[in-house]
């Protein structure tokens, strides 16, 4: 493993080790009387829940959670503190500001309506699930009081689902965890990325602490996540590709830079990986991909000023490197002329699409036995329209 990913394990692991998640250990335990437990489904798999309210203050945020483990990266960076120093406040009023994670639309709702989702909480504190809305709750909380508004009464009773510690292991922490962020349904998933690195960070383990094989850890992801195994590969070898990205940086404060657009343009370089590294496409290793790959992370690392605007951008970007004139004006304009390329690009695709339906074309007239008289004029049209193209 690379300096820079051990930095990411590192920090990673001082994030679930500071004090304020060390809260959890000496937090009285959650109340879960025998007599309220019910059965819920996470995944396939049968849990004991125990439906309960709790006030804002009794519920801490999950610091270990990927999807906003890059923000509070970004958080202690700019504070030259580590997260158990930071108030409250300030983390939540930073989440908020990171657009990812669509922060006032969601404080917005719970102002109206409530928690209507419950969070799904351990019994010695540990958020399992909700930490969006949790920090949205946070957000609302904080907004009420700068415009001298009364806190809304719901935030004293936040619905939850405890679940006792005794009756979990980690395999079923992470079927929670993949029951509420890669099931579809109508709340803001993970991103990509952070589904990516939970992938990951499971897969790693696997390998690491119980020294499985390959085939038999990706068995094990397909398994606990409830994704199909193509997809599963699909994010995990993206996330090498989004690392080699982030290693090019060339100072640390890069790195952080490369990290948030990665952040806000995964599907970029799964897209890069399908159409350059993929399938029949796929460029050749010695002779054009580090070209090609090199040049695509100069553009994205231009964040807002990256000239690819879309992802329908990248297969031409890719495919411009067969194609002599496009690719000496994609380098010469340093990207300037992207959208002349992508046009010339697509131009040859529709050609060759009309080529393939005249081949399907030339094959069933080869095997009709008779043709109709409008047929035959047609053919007579063709003929005379292939004649003087022949020509000119």
């Amino acid at each position: 493993m690379d300096e820079e990913s051990n930095q990411i394990l590192h920090r990673r692991e001082l994030l679930y080790k500071t004090a304020s998640f060390n809260k959890f250990l000496v937090m009285p335990t959650i109340a879960t009387p025998d007599d309220r437990a019910q059965k819920k489904l996470f995944h396939n798999e049968l849990i004991n829940v125990y439906p309960t309210t709790l006030p804002l203050d009794k519920i801490h945020y999950w610091a270990g959670n990927n999807r906003t483990i890059f923000t509070f990266e970004k958080l202690e960076r700019q504070k030259k503190k580590t997260l158990d120093k930071i108030p409250i406040e300030e983390i939540a009023r930073f989440v908020a500001e990171q657009d990812i994670h669509k922060l006032q639309v969601l404080s917005d709702s719970i102002g109206r309506n409530g928690v209507q989702v419950p969070l799904v909480i351990r019994d010695d504190g540990k958020l399992l699930d909700g930490n969006r809305r949790y920090f949205a709750c946070q957000w609302l909380k904080m907004q009420c009081v700068e415009r001298e508004k009364t806190i809304p009464e719901s935030l004293n009773q936040i619905p939850v689902q405890v679940i006792r510690k005794a009756d979990l292991t980690d395999t079923l922490e992470l079927k929670i965890l993949a029951e509420a962020n890669f099931i579809p349904d109508l709340k803001v998933t993970w991103p990509l990325d952070a589904q990516a690195r939970a992938l990951d960070d499971y897969y790693q383990k696997l390998r690491k602490e119980k020294k499985v094989d390959e085939e038999t850890a990706i068995s094990e992801v397909v398994a606990v996540f409830g994704i199909s195994r193509p997809r599963a590969m699909d994010l995990l070898d993206t996330l090498d590709l989004t690392k080699q990205f982030i290693a090019s940086g060339s100072s640390a404060d890069e790195k952080i830079r490369r990290r948030e657009i990665v952040e806000d343009k995964f599907v970029y370089l799964w897209e890069f990986r399908n159409k350059a590294m993929k399938g029949s496409g796929a460029l050749d290793v010695a002779r054009e991909l580090g070209e090609v790959k090199d040049i695509f992370f100069q553009f994205m690392a231009r964040g807002r000023d990256n000239p690819i605007k879309n992802v329908k951008q990248v297969e031409p970007l890719v495919q411009a490197r067969r194609d002599q004139t496009a690719w000496s004006l994609l380098k010469e304009s340093k990207g300037a002329k992207l959208s002349m390329v992508v046009s010339m690009m697509n131009e040859k695709k529709e050609v060759r699409k009309a080529e393939d339906k005249i081949r399907v074309f030339l094959a069933w007239l080869k095997d009709a036995d008779d043709l109709t008289p409008k047929a035959k004029t047609y053919l007579h049209e063709v003929a005379e329209l292939a004649s003087k193209k022949s020509r000119t």
